[in-house]
């Protein structure tokens, strides 16, 4: 039993083609920057005022120079809705793009979500819901982590 005609073949290959060259122009756009750690430290507070600005809570920097390669620093934030979650993750995204800086990954940043997350290499924002926080508190999971207090910045 045949499931598809020749033309019906061609046509689902010239999408797949199509949708590779859509995924190689954005993985091209993205390439992996370098940035030297004092930039890193500069663009992360920047990063963590957008959220301060969104009047998300308990904003929290930890330095993880001394725990793990995977990232310089993460910022873990609370918001009260899933609106200023998004609202925050906008402004962050917003702040860093007017450098130069695109995020690598991002969650679905989904209405019902409880945790958006953002990873800029150097920097992944962590935004969850109180209960979120709670439930996955990276807080004390990166407890070895330097903590930078966002009044600091």
């Amino acid at each position: 039993m045949k499931l598809h005609n020749d033309e019906n073949n061609k046509e689902l290959s010239n999408n797949n083609n199509e949708a590779n060259e859509v995924l190689e122009t954005k993985l091209k756009k993205r390439k992996k920057q370098i940035i030297d750690k004092e930039r890193a430290k500069e663009l992360t507070f920047k990063a963590a005022r957008a959220l301060n600005d969104k009047k998300l809570e308990d904003i929290v920097i930890l330095d993880l120079e001394e725990v793990t390669t995977l990232s310089d620093f993460f910022i873990l934030a609370t918001a009260s809705s899933s609106p200023q979650m998004k609202a925050g993750s906008n402004a962050v995204y917003k702040d860093l793009k007017e450098e130069g800086i695109l995020p690598y990954a991002e969650n679905d940043n989904d209405p019902e979500s409880v945790w958006y997350l953002s990873d800029y290499g150097f920097l992944v924002v962590h935004i969850f819901t109180e209960e979120g926080r709670e439930y996955y508190n990276l807080d004390k999971l990166w407890h070895e982590a330097k903590k930078i207090d966002i009044s600091e910045i």
